[in-house]
């Protein structure tokens, strides 16, 4: 039996680097979200840090310090000054139903349930009465659900601060041994070396599209719907921000949206110019991409349609929570340029 498992060699190496990866794997998948969104920044900004420590002529690991200290800076300040907003609402529940957004969905909620009252008028049938229940209701539970879902963000804060501990450790590692991991994955990588070298190529492109196309145009378009709400005083500026950044994602929908429902509240509230002035910002955020997008990705973004975006976003989300906002237009990006690749190396062979 010995001889004949040293006969077929090949197979029992297989089996062992089968069992020490699924191993390796099963111990390590609590960490695999952070891994992977690791792994989509070092190949995202791999390009950058060697044209910077070029440029700069700075080694390496000081721009790879910088980069990080000034992500952590653009990530974790909104994100505290959110938390502390958040912890403010959920201490005291009070100054969510006195706010001023309270103010204004409850000026929404009349208007819709004034234009009812008209037409009961106009019919004789009372239509308005459960129309106002209604809507009552439906606020009362959004209340609950935004009562809830802060809570549970302030639970899992020590877990999101650890995740993220991972991630940039996992990050530095990357950038830092990027050469070396190269070499690795050319020299075992199961496909021959060519097609090896035109894969890491695809999901280079496939990561900086995705983190400077995506992932930073969405944060100056939220920045830019929440100063519009900051200084016309329409919305929460902390509520407004995020809600925009997840929606500037989905290609169907996009940025532009959140403004303009702030520009119709104020309208329906007597607030003429504050209304114009957030479809100005909406017009400007909601557009803005279309001349970052050019510079940024500098012609290598694909054409893909907005529906199979909508799909490949929202599913990521789906499955995989906010961390799908970044993976899913990654997937999507590597599977529409590494498909046609893949289907003319098999038609050649």
């Amino acid at each position: 039996m010995v001889e004949a498992l040293r006969n077929k060699s090949h197979w029992v190496i297989g089996i062992v680097l089968f069992a020490l990866f699924a191993v390796f794997f099963y111990i390590n998948f609590p960490f695999l979200l952070p891994f992977i969104l690791a792994g989509i920044f070092a190949l995202a900004l791999n390009d950058f840090i060697n044209r910077q420590a070029a440029k700069r002529k700075l080694p390496r690991w000081a721009i790879i310090t910088l980069v990080m200290l000034t992500g952590l800076a653009t990530f974790w300040i909104p994100i505290c000054l959110a938390t502390y907003r958040i912890v403010n609402v959920v201490k005291v529940p009070d100054h969510l139903s006195s706010g001023h957004v309270s103010e204004q969905v409850t000026a929404l909620k009349n208007f819709a349930v004034g234009l009812v009252q008209k037409f009961s008028d106009f019919t004789g049938v009372d239509m308005a009465s459960p129309v106002r229940d209604t809507l009552d209701n439906l606020l009362h539970k959004i209340g609950v659900f935004v009562f809830e879902a802060s809570s549970n963000f302030l639970s899992s804060a020590p877990s999101v601060i650890f995740n993220t501990f991972v991630f940039l450790l996992f990050v530095v590692v990357l950038l830092s041994q990027a050469g070396k991991l190269k070499e690795f994955v050319i020299k075992y990588s199961p496909i021959d070396e060519p097609l090896t070298k035109k894969f890491i190529a695809v999901l280079k492109v496939s990561c900086s599209t995705t983190l400077f196309s995506t992932f930073v145009i969405g944060v100056i378009q939220a920045t830019i719907i929440g100063l519009g709400s900051l200084i016309f005083n329409e919305g929460d500026f902390w509520i407004v921000t995020p809600i925009t950044f997840v929606l500037s994602f989905i290609p169907v929908i996009g940025a532009a949206p959140v403004g303009f429902v702030l520009a119709i509240l104020a309208f329906i509230g007597g607030r003429t110019g504050s209304g114009i002035g957030m479809v100005a910002f909406s017009i400007v955020g909601g557009t803005i991409d279309n001349v970052l997008k050019p510079i940024m990705v500098g012609g290598k973004d694909l054409d893909i349609s907005p529906v199979i975006g909508f799909t490949c976003v929202v599913g990521a989300i789906i499955m995989m929570g906010l961390p799908g906002l970044l993976i899913g237009p990654v997937i999507m990006n590597v599977f529409a340029r590494m498909t046609p690749l893949l289907l003319s190396e098999l038609k050649q062979k």
